[in-house]
């Protein structure tokens, strides 16, 4: 017997909302924003090694706590960072405390870190003529900031701060002569920032003589005068 069933269309295919399109298309990665493509920024110096304990270092850690902590170091030597407001606090202990006995400001110094976030650090280095024990004190800066003057603690920061705001541009604050002591009167920048820059136009002028030759006076107080009021006559 024939069948009488007539053969069906396919149901018609419904249409599908917007929204249920988006929900079928898969997401395509979101471009890139141009901040998102710019390399990361470098990374700031840190220091390597172990952070080294002395007697001094435990003496310090007890009478300022968190105002004083341990610095790694790789060569060994008893190394600490201070805040500022403490600073001169500190190094008047470590000077007149017995256990110290810091009385000999070695050498005072400063480093350039542009990608810290103390861009620079004034570095103290520490020596006890009675006991025979160092250390190397830190205080970080920012760009601009001051740094209180250590010349009412030991006299010799005098001509070491000096050194220090020509070659960096630090200034020492309650310093009673931060002039000029390296380098010419005339001279532009400060040669041991990172960003100074090597050669160029300021090497030709310097090799060119454009700036002030040093003067050296003979050991005679009165011909040593009579050339400086010459000089001066000439300017």
């Amino acid at each position: 017997m024939a069948d009488d069933k007539t053969p069906q269309a396919p149901p018609a295919e419904e249409k599908k909302t917007a929204a249920e399109e988006r929900a079928a298309t898969p997401e395509r990665p979101a471009e890139k924003s141009e901040a998102s493509k710019k390399p990361a920024p470098p990374k700031g110096w840190e220091p390597t090694g172990d952070i080294v304990s002395s007697p001094v270092t435990e003496k310090l850690l007890a009478e300022y706590g968190g105002a004083v902590s341990g610095i790694p170091n790789s060569c060994g030597e008893a190394t600490v960072r201070v805040k500022k407001e403490y600073l001169i606090e500190i190094l008047s202990f470590l000077k007149n405390d017995p256990a110290t006995a810091m009385n000999y400001l070695s050498d005072l110094t400063a480093v350039h870190f542009p990608d810290n976030e103390k861009v620079f650090e004034v570095v103290y280095h520490l020596y006890s003529m009675s006991l025979g024990h160092s250390l190397r004190l830190r205080v970080g800066l920012d760009d601009g900031e001051s740094c209180p003057t250590a010349t009412g603690v030991w006299k010799t920061a005098n001509w070491h701060e000096r050194e220090v705001h020509d070659m960096f541009g630090i200034v020492f604050e309650g310093h009673p002569n931060l002039k000029t002591i390296l380098l010419p009167e005339k001279w532009d920048g400060h040669p041991l920032r990172k960003e100074y820059p090597l050669g160029g136009p300021k090497e030709e002028k310097i090799r060119a003589g454009a700036f002030e030759r040093p003067v050296y006076l003979p050991d005679d107080a009165e011909e040593a005068a009579k050339i400086i009021r010459e000089i001066k006559d000439a300017e």
